[in-house]
This record gives C-alpha cells, sequence and structure tokens, in this order.
C-alpha cells in the first residue's frame, strides 16, 4: 500500500544524531561572507502586484445575514450565520452542534476565526455559529442581556434577560434546527453583559452545555450570579462546562471556591485570568479559543487515545454520551485513523471509518483510490501480527532473560557513513521479579531521554525489543538482534503496520549495535 504522506518522520526524529559541523565559526563566518558577496545583487529588486491573484485574511466562511420576527420580543432580529465548512458537502441526516455569540454585530470576525481554527485542527467539533446582533447598544442591549433580578448601569430589576433566553431557545434555536440542521450540544458565549446572560443561562438552563463567560461582572448586585449558580450546581442538574475568562471584571476568589465546592462531578469548571496583559476589549478573541479549547478538551483530537486504533471511533461513542449528543470525530483524525487501518490490514474497520468521514464531511478528493485500498485489504486475510499483539505480549521470565540482563551502549544508524559514538544505553533489568527494560538516549532533552521499552521477547538466535513509534505510523518499533559473543546487533522495522514508501516499497531499515558493558 502507497502511503505519500509519511516519510519516515518519526523514525527519522527518533534516531537522529548530531553531527559534526565540519567547519569552525570562523571557517563558517568567512565562506558565508564569501557566499553573501558572490550572490549580492546588482540592482534592488521592487515589489510587482499581482493583481489577478487574491488572498484570504480571515479565517472561517463568510456570514449570512438573515432575520427573524419574533412573538415572544414583538420585535423582528437580524441573525448572522456561519455554516461549518463541511455543510455543503455532509450528508443530509448529519446534525451539528450550535453556537449561540451574543453582541453578533461585532463577535463573528473573532468568533469564526477561532472556531475554523480549532475545528481544523481536531480540537472542537464543527458548529453552526448563530451570532445575535443588539436591537441597539445601549438600552437595548442592557434590556436584553440583564436577568430579572439584577440591575446593571443602572437599569431596572426587571430586564428582559429572561424573555430574550425564551427568544433564544423556542423560537431562534428551532429555526436554526429545521433549516440548518443544528442540534445538540449547544454553548452559549458571552462578553461583559453578554457573560452575565450566559452565566444566568447556565444558573437556569438546561439547554446548553457549555457555556463561556468573558469578563463578566460576576460581583453585581452582590454576587447575584455567582449565588444563583452555585444554587443551581447544589440541585445537581444536567451536566454543564463552564468557562469564565477574566481581564478586568470575574468570580471573586471565595465565590469561585464555593462553585467548585458545590459542583456534581458532572459538572467541568474552569477560570483563567489574563489582567495586566489583556483588557476588557482585547480578551475576546483570546477568551473565545481558549474557552472552547476547554470546554471541549475532551473531544480534542490531542485527548483520543493513541493506540490501538481500534479504540479511537469507540473514544467519540463515550464522548458523545458526557456532551449529550452525537459528535462526530474530528474530520483530521478521521482520515488519520483511515489511514492507519488500511496499513494495519483491517479492512473492515477501514471502511467503517470511511463511511463516517464521507457523512459527516463529504468525500475526500481520493475517494476512488481508499476505496479500491480498503477492496484490497477486505480481500486479505486477517493480519497475522497486530499492534495490540505485540503490545500484549508477555515479557520473557528473569531466567530465561539472564543472558541479556545489565547495560549495552551502542548506536542505531540510517546511514553506514555515521558515526558511531555510543549514544544509546539499552538496559535490562529485574524489578520486583519482572524484567523491564529502558533504552537512553543521553543527548536528548530529559522529557526524551528515556524510552521504556514496551516488547521485549527472546529469539533463537538473540533479543528483540520496541515500543511505540513516536509518531505516524503507529505501528511498533522492532529492534530484531543477533547476539554474537558481547554485540547484539540487527535491523530495525516497523511492526504490526504495513508501511510503505511512496513507490509502494518498504522503508530502509536502520541498523544498530550494542556491546555488552556491564552485566
Amino acid at each position: 500500500m502507497k502511503k505519500g504522506k509519511f516519510v519516515l518522520q518519526g523514525l527519522l526524529c527518533l534516531l537522529a544524531v548530531g553531527l559534526p559541523t565540519g567547519l569552525s565559526f570562523a571557517q563558517r563566518r568567512s565562506n558565508s561572507s564569501e557566499s553573501q558577496e558572490a550572490i549580492r545583487p546588482q540592482a534592488r529588486p521592487s515589489l510587482v502586484a499581482e493583481v489577478e491573484r487574491s488572498v484570504s485574511v480571515s479565517r472561517g466562511s463568510g456570514a449570512q445575514a438573515f432575520k427573524i420576527t419574533s412573538t415572544i420580543l414583538k420585535q423582528t432580529r437580524q441573525i448572522n450565520v456561519v455554516l461549518p465548512a463541511s455543510f455543503a458537502q455532509s450528508a443530509p441526516e448529519r446534525r451539528y452542534p450550535v453556537t449561540i455569540v451574543l453582541d453578533g454585530e461585532a463577535s463573528v470576525p473573532p468568533i469564526t476565526a477561532v472556531s475554523d481554527e480549532l475545528s481544523r485542527n481536531g480540537q472542537i467539533p464543527e458548529s453552526i455559529i448563530i451570532a445575535i446582533p443588539n436591537i441597539d447598544p445601549l438600552q437595548g442591549r442592557v434590556h436584553d442581556l440583564t436577568p430579572p433580578g439584577l440591575s446593571v448601569s443602572g437599569s431596572s430589576l426587571n430586564e428582559g434577560g429572561d424573555r430574550f433566553l425564551d427568544f433564544i431557545e423556542q423560537e431562534l434555536l428551532p429555526a436554526v434546527d429545521h433549516q440548518f440542521r443544528g442540534g445538540a450540544p449547544r454553548t452559549f458565549i458571552g462578553h461583559s453583559s453578554g457573560g452575565i446572560l450566559a452565566t444566568y443561562a447556565a444558573a437556569t438552563r438546561s439547554t446548553y452545555r457549555a457555556v463561556i463567560a468573558i469578563d463578566t461582572p460576576i460581583n453585581l448586585g452582590e454576587n447575584w450570579l455567582a449565588k444563583k449558580l452555585i444554587a443551581r450546581a447544589k440541585d445537581a442538574p444536567t451536566p454543564l462546562r463552564y468557562v469564565s475568562l477574566e481581564a478586568r471584571f470575574g468570580w471573586p476568589d471565595d465565590a469561585w471556591k464555593l462553585l467548585n465546592s458545590a459542583a456534581p462531578t458532572s459538572w467541568k469548571l474552569h477560570r483563567e485570568k489574563f489582567w495586566p496583559k489583556e483588557s476588557h476589549e482585547s480578551v475576546v478573541m483570546l477568551a473565545m479559543y481558549l474557552g472552547l479549547r476547554e470546554a471541549f478538551s475532551d473531544y480534542s483530537m490531542l485527548a483520543a487515545p493513541v493506540t490501538p486504533t481500534t479504540s479511537i471511533l469507540p473514544y467519540y461513542t463515550k464522548i458523545s454520551a458526557t456532551l449529550g449528543a452525537s459528535v462526530l470525530p474530528p474530520r483530521k483524525l478521521l482520515q488519520n485513523v483511515l489511514e492507519d487501518l488500511l496499513m494495519e490490514g483491517r479492512g473492515a474497520a477501514a471502511h467503517e471509518a470511511y463511511n463516517t468521514l464521507v457523512a459527516g464531511y463529504g468525500a475526500p478528493a481520493n475517494s476512488a483510490k481508499l476505496l479500491a485500498q480498503i477492496a484490497e485489504v477486505e480481500r486479505r486475510p486477517p493480519p497475522t501480527e497486530t499492534v495490540e499483539g505485540l503490545l500484549a505480549t508477555p515479557f520473557p521470565t528473569p531466567e530465561e532473560a539472564r543472558a541479556y540482563l545489565g547495560e549495552w551502549v551502542g548506536d542505531v544508524w540510517m546511514n553506514p557513513e555515521e558515526p558511531r559514538k555510543g549514544r544509546l544505553t539499552l538496559r535490562i533489568n529485574v524489578v520486583d521479579g519482572r524484567v523491564v527494560a529502558e533504552v537512553e538516549d543521553a543527548p536528548l532533552p530529559p522529557p526524551y531521554r528515556i524510552r521504556h521499552v514496551e516488547y521485549l521477547r527472546i529469539t533463537p538466535t538473540g533479543l528483540t525489543y520496541g515500543y511505540m513509534n513516536g509518531m505516524r505510523p503507529r505501528g511498533v518499533l522492532l529492534y530484531e538482534g543477533k547476539l554474537e559473543g558481547d554485540t547484539l546487533s540487527g535491523k530495525m522495522r516497523f511492526g504490526g503496520v504495513d508501511f510503505r514508501m511512496p513507490d509502494g516499497s518498504l522503508p530502509p531499515s536502520p541498523s544498530f549495535s550494542f556491546k555488552r558493558a556491564r552485566n
């Protein structure tokens, strides 16, 4: 199977060694000066306009302008809608999460940019963005965004926040669900006074699984909002993800501690402060990005299991349960899973991943090639070597491994001309009656210096050890060694996957050699 995307990047990163420069600093400086002198242009170049080429200056899709006549508000309101990138290509039955954003006359550019960036990189689900402009920026905004019982900017204690939430839930969201295939989970984002209404919604409604309050003056009315949300938490209602991002305003520390103490385990709370590096105005875009990333941190492909590949799609079934609605895995992750399953020889599972990808995001450009690869893999017998099987292989007993216990010093190389400095140390020891092993690459920084061996087997001619590749392809790096005297040497290969170069050939096999240092 041809895999053009992988060019042994993970392997080369793991095997990279420091190379001598071959030149002193003075020599390099001299050569550099001579080179610069040689290529110095004779005339200063100019920038030439390319009028036929356009450059995008913003992330995300363009917003569409709508209006809706509300019986509840007795008004006709403007609504800005941003559809997800896959909307036109996805299956008609696919439904999308909905993100409600207040102050819609100003919030579309930042929320569209951050939502697109996060969803493209597999950190949040694609969603339909519904941005609601204010009827006017002063009294109308205060009236709509202030809940009854609280005074904001000198307002009365009987403002229209509840009616505004009723309008969103009873009129706007049903229209979005009907016209644009919207659905749960729903997210509510508000800044300043919008954060007041967002927090009030979290305290009084079960519509929103995630609420992001940005620079919200929680202390108004003697912590009226805090008391509301703490009381809600004590009632242990439906699950909630509440994020408070703060610059000038926010939660009093004591109130936040009380909220955390009262919150049930189904609630996820997060708070960050950005003062003095951010202001009330500048924090908005950053807070939208971090708020969405935090609210959906368990959805992120960075939180999904790495191995076995067959565990990744079931992981998102569990995440769907916590979010209260079915959510598709990220497009980028689905593509990776499909390719990895094909390399692992799992045709049926690859076909399932392909169908999920097409239904959720549309057919990829290389669909014909993928379907041919899937059909070819489905015709094969089941693989005899799998990543799961390799990682589940029992380690040898101390007696079986007796001839290999101790330290071995050596190198791994791709090119026979590479210097051999003995930079690697293979340690095989007995700890609490069990054989354990690790490889130390001394020149690397501490977090990357030690690799714990995950596969160890004694063979008729020597020993094979291995561990998971640090990047894709997600195979086991197997070092198959032959013992001759005090030297263990051999070749490395990918275990559990059929990894090929773009031309269909097997990748080059690094060589290794270790010499016993001490028992």
